[in-house]
Parts: C-alpha cells; sequence; structure tokens
C-alpha cells in the first residue's frame, strides 16, 4: 500500500486512535480479505477514491484475516462491509462492494461540500491577505450555495470592504435575507458608510457641481476618473454610460476609452464588469 497518512492499516494497537481522528476528518472504515476478491477489488477502489480526494477523508482498512478480533468487535458477517464516520459518530454503514458512482454518493453523507472546501480556500488566502485571489473563490462558494449560506456571503462582502471596494460590497449584503441580517451584517454596512464619506472627497464634490451646471463630456471624464480612484466605480460607469447611450464617439471617442479602461482595471471577476460590459455591447450591436 502507497504510505499516505490518510490510508491506513487498522490493528488492534491503533484502532482508537483511528476512531478518535474521525472527531475531525471524516473516516471510511472498511473491512476486506485478500483472499476475498470482491473485497479487495472494492478496498483497493476505496484507496483510489482516497489518493483522489487527498485527506478530505481517512481510509482504515481493517484486514479480517489478520484481525479477527476487529472483525468480532464490529459482528461483520460480510465481506466487504464499510462504515462511515463523522465526527466520531457512525452515519452510515453497508455490507457489499458498491460502484463507483453509487460509492461516492454514499461518501457524500460525510464529505465536505464543494462551497465548504471552496470557503476554507479562500479563508487560507485571506490569511495571507492575498483579497484577489479569495474573491473568486468566495463568489463561487456562494452561487454553489444558491447564495443561502450568509456566512459566506458575509466573507465575501468582507473582503469587498477590506479592498475598499463598497459597490460590490452593498450589492451582496443586500441579497443576504433579513432573518441573517445580525450584529456582524450591521457592522459591515456601517464600514460601508464610512468608506463612502471618506471617498467623498473635495474634488469630486466640485465635480459632481461643475457637472450639474456644466454637463459636459471634459468634465465627466474627469469626474470618472476620480470616482474610479475612490473605487467607486458603478458611479464612474453609470456616468459615463449615460453618455455613450447618446453618442458612442464623444470627445473623439475619449469617453469610451475611459469606460473600456475602468472596466479592464476592475478585471473579469467583477460583476460590475459583465453588467457593464453587456450594456455596452447592447449600443454597439
Amino acid at each position: 500500500m502507497a504510505d499516505f497518512s490518510f490510508i491506513v492499516d487498522v490493528t488492534e494497537v491503533n484502532l482508537n486512535d483511528i476512531l478518535q481522528r474521525s472527531l475531525e476528518t471524516p473516516l471510511v472504515l472498511t473491512f476486506y480479505a485478500p483472499s476475498h476478491p470482491e473485497s479487495a477489488n472494492f478496498s483497493a477502489l476505496l484507496q483510489q477514491i482516497a489518493e483522489r480526494y487527498q485527506g478530505q477523508f481517512i481510509l482504515a482498512k481493517v484486514n479480517c484475516e489478520q484481525e479477527q478480533m476487529i472483525a468480532a468487535q464490529f459482528r461483520i458477517q460480510a465481506l466487504p462491509t464499510t462504515y462511515l464516520f463523522k465526527q466520531a459518530q457512525a452515519l452510515d454503514a453497508f455490507p457489499g462492494a458498491l460502484d463507483e458512482t453509487t460509492l461516492l454518493q454514499r461518501l457524500s453523507v460525510i464529505l465536505p461540500k464543494e462551497e465548504d472546501l471552496k470557503f476554507q480556500k479562500a479563508l487560507d488566502f485571506l490569511q495571507l491577505e492575498d483579497y484577489a485571489s479569495a474573491l473568486p473563490l468566495l463568489k463561487e462558494a456562494w452561487e454553489l450555495s444558491d447564495k443561502k449560506n450568509s456566512d459566506v456571503a458575509l466573507l465575501y462582502a468582507e473582503t469587498y470592504i477590506a479592498m475598499k471596494k463598497t459597490e460590490p460590497a452593498s450589492e451582496i449584503l443586500a441579497q443576504i435575507p433579513i432573518q441573517d441580517r445580525d450584529s456582524r451584517w450591521n457592522g459591515l454596512q456601517a464600514q460601508i458608510e464610512l468608506l463612502i464619506k471618506a471617498a467623498n472627497t473635495p474634488e469630486i464634490q466640485q465635480l459632481q457641481a461643475d457637472y450639474a451646471n456644466h454637463p459636459t463630456a471634459e468634465i465627466a471624464l474627469k469626474l470618472a476618473i476620480q470616482l474610479h480612484q475612490a473605487n467607486r466605480n458603478e458611479e464612474a460607469l453609470e456616468l459615463l454610460f449615460g453618455i455613450l447611450k447618446s453618442d458612442l464617439g464623444t470627445a473623439g471617442g475619449e469617453v469610451k476609452q475611459q469606460f473600456l479602461s475602468i472596466l479592464a482595471a476592475l478585471g473579469n471577476s467583477e460583476p460590475l464588469t459583465n453588467k457593464y460590459r453587456r450594456l455596452l455591447y447592447s449600443l454597439l450591436y
């Protein structure tokens, strides 16, 4: 057997330790005999899956020809017989061999969901303050939960706030159900309000006043740049798109170019990018 810490041979000496490990890591305990082809082949299939999942569960194999006391303790009457443990509790048990598809369905009882795996990986990136790498993972985790996992959504919004991007954070928080809007949700809303106040610089206020009095493309471009620098990107894009709706070639194409530059700076993973790219395409085609 390959030497993997998540694939172990069970003996009377290590049985209790292995069962205790299931407190933290899901455990598959399978009983087989080398001279029993069906159980030996099923044990090999389990090992292939364990190697594929790389430590998401422990595969503990009991050779009933060598460990008859353990087989007797579990009252094994058929080979193979397999137990599934999580948090030291047996959640499922079944005699006989299963095909791979059916086996994976049974294992889903103890294996972490894909959304949980992405969430954990995002946490690893956040510990390194690598927000750009964490964001797409949090987005995927939230969507995999059908946007029902508010813990994921809160961290997703929190990550945008750490990047001082209030617009996507506000959009995420607005989608969290009312019953999940706890003190953490309120705290994030307060942080957003503070960031918005801080981003409302005197330069922006003056340009907004100038544009209200003289709505020219030149002032709009200056205002859009300032808004973009303050991470108020939706306001900047909305401002420029309002002009483009009237004339795509305004200011010699400079408005369109600035609009595209903001989209490029946001990147494809930003929800605003897809929204405003589609709006621009609607004008082009």
